[in-house]
């Protein structure tokens, strides 16, 4: 791709914050609203089963009046609450659409039980269908929403509306059994803390009954003495009073990957490619999102099996913040920010007013590659980690090369494989990994982590607020904290794609929990004089596991296993003079459940056993990080 499309690229795709947009010297003008708008609320939509759902219409309008004629129409459908969605509405009535902002059922104005994204398809393909039945529809629908948003447009695709046009579904919740709410077979608590925090207090009957929301939105200020007292069970907590949510939170932590549970419509994009709607789709993610694999994984179903246009968009984000340039304690380059509505127009005037915009020669996947940066503190004191835009041909990058990089008793990593086990490197690593006192989480690919955890980039060094930090020491001074790092790297290095741990362990339990951590090692210099230990990616692979999502299985105490922990995709460039690092332990808590390593079915144990668990790392078991390394970045 020459330089000069790469501007075009730039100049139509990303429209940056500011009244005059840059790039690369290109001026982008945004597009002003060209009509008032005129507010319907509360209109109801009958469902197959008769549920009355709620809904707002935002319309384009003169004088106070809806304009005569048809309109192609935006719809989202939010769990909370219509209400929030009005800046959307107003924003895109005003440039010629309809827009109709749904609460799903059983959230706000809309009847019925809350049962997260189960009825989702059919109650979102009725919504749909009644909007093509109104007499302001042109019918053409198309849809957006961020989250849980996101996930309810995959959950109508897959019952392949007529009139469905298009969609821009953004972090969005969909294969949650293979990670997002289950992940590797260890559950999110994030999604624990989504129920406390967001669910139950506005719940229709907390919101039916002031009393009850302020006592269920203190109990929800309580989640880190819940998360501490697992594993939850029926009726033993206050959820109790709202039990749909209560129902719903202990099924999802019961339920292993295997389970029915994950697999029906809605809650799975990739079990159900067949039966999704053949549309042209925007998806859009972070690389420090909660949902960055599981949007990839659609991605790439879905350019597979369909032929309209699906693109691919990446940034360096946390979950829904495409509008900021800064991860955590990281800050990347202005142009990292988007303006998320412009940039969603865009798309819209594409595919549901045929607008020849050039949408159409915009390259299959965009890219931020994080770590071009000096390493130097910002004006607001973060890490200016830096980086830079890229387009690429698909998804994963087909001249990306694997590399090995090999762990060393030594606490190497190293571009060979391991010879023997002699000297100062020998051939395994046991640590005991006590469930009452896990590895605390420190930044990630998290979301839905207010009062809990912090999501994005961080030096990995407890903070005061850090949930279950011991001391305020580095993570890698953990016992229970496995370090391989290599020598200061000679010359850059891209990593961009799905990186692999392949480890080789046992155990002296019948079920553990190994986990792996990606970090760039910033080196010292006079704003960061201890350096910066640079959180990537992590995962995690609970043991019964270790041979299949589907197939759980104990291990034999003592016995050796190979396994693969599958973390999150990346773009990063590791800038010469970087240490690459890899740690392995146990836990990570409270990103993920902690394993009480006693073999119980999940989330029912009533006791807790230290496990000592060993990293083999010699020449018949050359545990290794699998990188997807970019030769060429031009």
């Amino acid at each position: 791709m020459t330089v000069y499309h790469l501007r075009r690229v730039f100049a139509c795709v990303l429209l940056l914050s500011g009244p005059v947009a840059r790039a690369d010297g290109l001026r982008v003008t945004k597009r002003p609203g060209e009509f008032e708008v005129v507010v319907e609320k509360n209109l109801t939509i009958s469902a197959r089963d008769g549920t009355k759902l709620a809904a707002d219409v935002y319309r384009p309008g003169r004088g106070g009046k809806p304009l005569d004629g048809k309109y192609p129409t935006l719809l989202t459908r939010t769990p909370y609450n219509k209400e929030g969605a009005a800046g959307e509405g107003r924003y895109y009535a005003e440039r010629g659409y309809a827009v109709v902002a749904n609460d799903v059922r059983g959230r706000y104005g809309s009847e019925g039980t809350w049962r997260l994204i189960a009825d989702d398809p059919t109650d979102g393909f009725d919504v749909v269908e009644w909007i093509a039945r109104q007499p302001w529809s042109d019918g053409k629908v198309g849809t957006f929403g961020t989250s849980y948003p996101g996930g309810t447009q995959h959950a109508l695709a897959e019952l392949n509306p007529p009139h469905l046009t298009t969609m821009i579904p953004i972090d969005s919740l969909s294969n949650c059994g293979v990670s997002g709410m289950r992940h590797g077979g260890a559950f999110e608590l994030r999604f624990m803390n989504w129920i406390f925090s967001t669910g139950a207090a506005n719940s229709r009957a907390a919101l039916a009954d002031p009393p009850l929301r302020a006592a269920l939105t203190e109990n929800g200020g309580r989640i880190r003495q819940h998360v501490d007292s697992l594993p939850l069970r029926r009726g033993s907590s206050p959820l109790k009073v709202v039990p749909e949510y209560e129902t719903w939170l202990v099924q999802a932590m019961q339920s292993g990957p295997e389970s029915p549970f994950w697999k029906v419509k809605g809650m799975s994009v990739v079990e159900h490619v067949k039966d999704y709607a053949d549309v042209p789709v925007l998806h859009v993610t972070g690389w420090y999102d909660s949902w960055t694999r599981q949007v990839c994984m659609n991605y790439e179903a879905l350019s597979r099996a369909k032929k309209s246009p699906q693109r691919l968009v990446i940034g360096p984000w946390v979950h829904g913040s495409q509008g900021s340039n800064v991860s955590g304690e990281v800050e990347f380059t202005p142009d990292a920010a988007v303006d998320l509505p412009a940039w969603r127009l865009r798309w819209y005037d594409r595919w549901l007013k045929g607008e020849q915009n050039g949408v159409d020669d915009d390259p299959p996947v965009l890219i931020y590659v994080m770590g071009s940066g000096d390493d130097r503190k910002s004006a607001a004191g973060r890490l200016k980690h830096g980086g830079f835009w890229r387009a690429e041909k698909e998804w994963p990058i087909a001249r990306a090369t694997t590399r090995s990089l090999y762990l060393t008793g030594n606490g190497r990593l190293s571009a060979s494989a391991p010879v023997d086990s002699e000297g100062d490197s020998p051939g395994s690593t046991t640590y005991a990994f006590d469930p009452r006192h896990p590895v605390p989480t420190i930044g990630g690919n998290i979301s839905s982590n207010s009062g809990l955890m912090t999501n994005g980039g961080y030096d990995q060094r407890p903070r005061d607020d850090t949930h279950g930090a011991e001391n305020r020491l580095p993570l890698s001074e953990r016992r229970d904290v496995v370090v391989f790092r290599s020598e200061p790297l000679a010359e850059e290095l891209e990593v961009t794609g799905a990186v692999q741990v392949k480890l080789w362990i046992s155990s002296t339990a019948v079920d553990t929990d190994f986990t792996a951590k990606l970090l760039d090692e910033v080196p010292p210099n006079p704003d960061y004089p201890l350096g910066f230990d640079l959180n990537i990616g992590d995962s995690i692979l609970r043991t019964r596991y270790r041979e299949s999502l589907d197939r759980p299985k104990l291990m034999q105490p003592g016995q050796t296993y190979p396994l693969t922990i599958a973390l999150y995709p990346t773009a990063h460039l590791f800038k010469k003079g970087h240490r690459l690092r890899v740690d392995i332990s146990s836990s990570n808590f409270p990103r993920f459940d902690v394993n009480p390593n006693t073999g119980d079915p999940l989330s029912t144990h009533r006791r807790m056993v230290v496990a000592n668990n060993t990293i083999f790392h010699d020449r018949e078991h050359p545990s290794h990080v699998i990188l997807p390394v970019v030769p060429d970045r031009r």
